[in-house]
Formats: C-alpha cells, structure tokens, sequence
C-alpha cells in the first residue's frame, strides 16, 4: 500500500500551496526610441534573478540549510508579449533578500535593478542599481503595479550594442562644407558668370558699373600714388637732418661707416 506522502493527491496539494505561496515578478519592456518594436528583440534574449547571500537576520538560518541558501539564481525566458515573468517562491528558510535583476541581450543593453523580497516572496521593491558601487547605493526606486500577487515594472533600454564600426563613404557634397572650397567656387562663379552678366546689362547701367569701376581704380592708382609721395617726403627730410647732423658734430667730410651709430640710425 503506498504511503500518503507518495499519492498523486499529495503531490498536487504540495504544488497547489507552492504555487500559493509563490509571487510573481513580471519585466515588461515598453517601446521606445532606441527600441521601437520589443518584438524585435532574439528568442535568446532572457532575464535573471541572482543573489549572493541571504539577509543578515537569517544567517543562522540559512547556515543551517546549507550551500542552497547561500545563492539563488532564477532565469526567465522571453514570452510572446515581450516581457519576462518569474515565480518568486516563499523564503521563509532564508528570510527576506535582495536580488539583482539583470537582462542579457544580444543587441541591446538594459539597466540592472535591484529587486527586494521579504521572507513570503513578495517583492518590497525594486531600485536602479549601479554596477561597481555598494550594493546599499540605491538608485531611483522604480514605479511598480501590483495585480493580485504580481508585480509588473517596466525595464529600461540604456543603449544599442555596437559590435563593428561602419566605414564612413566619400560624399562630394562633403567637400562644399570646407569653407576654402566654398571661397573657390565662389570666385570662380565670379570669374565664369560676370561677362554674361555684363552683355545682360542695358547700356545705360552697363556705362555706369564701367564709370563707377575706373572711378575705382583711379582712386586707388591715386592713393597708391599719394603713398609713394609720402614716403619719398620722408625719405627727404631724414636725409636733411642727416646732413644737418653730420655738420653740426663735425663728420661731414669721413665716410658714412664711421659716423657714430646714432646719426647712422
């Protein structure tokens, strides 16, 4: 006769209450820039639950449950719905823990969170983590919507990951944006466009750019002039100081390299 224990109405009793006593911890991914269809996403991609150790209030405890207690791993596979679901069951042998949740993906990064648990299996909450830092430096505490004893919280896409770099291709239109090819085209267009622009001229504005253009071009062939005459005036009245100089000390007759250096300056 078979004991009770190993009778198919206990066995479905015994999941029946772990089921029970089971919460629900369901990650949606919800559209965004960088991820715009979550359908997208590879049948790879999964999430996990890990944890080291269980809280100091339940050391004793868990010493006693053995290497079992000491880490718990849980891992949820990407549903139709695009999101991760997990049975989070009660820890009444470990007493409340902290979990970290992370989602492995093979095109995309998503933000790692820390998920609290009390000693039933319901979650407390769930914070922004940060990888390096202490595991007591929580971030913003994520916004959770709890539906019976599920808990649903939205995960975050941080970035694409990018495994080659793409090779930038030669655009001509490239080139206008270097400001000396600009300047180049630019005379250019000048120096081609002006005769048609010229024989499009009626006679009358044609003879007046002409008379403005020599009018030009006499005032600076004027001030060019002007220049010249300024700096022979001066070159002049250096020269009579000079002599005035050379007669006033007395070295007017002996050559030049022996006047004293400041006459020669």
């Amino acid at each position: 006769m078979p004991s009770s224990k190993s009778s198919p109405f206990y066995i479905l009793l015994l999941s029946l209450l772990t089921f029970t006593t089971a919460s629900i911890l369901a990650i949606t991914i919800p559209p965004s820039s960088l991820l715009p269809n979550p359908n997208s996403l590879p049948a790879s991609t999964h999430a996990t639950l890990t944890t080291l150790h269980s809280s100091p209030s339940s050391s004793s405890s868990s010493s006693a449950s053995g290497a079992s207690a000491l880490a718990r791993h849980l891992k949820a596979p990407l549903s139709r719905k695009s999101n991760f679901v997990f049975k989070i069951p009660s820890g009444q042998a470990q007493g409340p823990q902290s979990f970290l949740l992370d989602i492995h993906s093979r095109d995309y990064i998503f933000a790692p969170y820390r998920v609290d648990v009390d000693a039933e299996g319901s979650v407390v909450g769930v914070w922004e983590t940060f990888r390096g830092n202490a595991w007591e430096n929580r971030g913003v505490e994520k916004g959770m919507i709890q539906v019976e004893n599920a808990v649903v919280v939205e995960a975050k896409v941080m970035g694409k990951r990018t495994f080659y770099e793409e090779r930038v291709g030669f655009s001509p239109l490239s080139m206008l944006k270097n400001p000396m090819i600009l300047l180049v085209v630019f005379a250019l267009g000048v120096t081609v466009g002006m005769p048609y622009l010229m024989e499009m001229m009626d006679p009358e504005t044609r003879a007046e750019f002409e008379k403005q253009s020599r009018k030009g071009r006499n005032a600076a062939a004027n001030d060019v002039n002007a220049r010249g005459a300024l700096v022979l005036a001066v070159e002049r009245e250096r020269e009579r100081e000079l002599e005035g100089l050379t007669w006033l000390g007395g070295w007017q007759g002996r050559a030049r390299d022996q006047w004293p250096l400041w006459i020669r300056q």
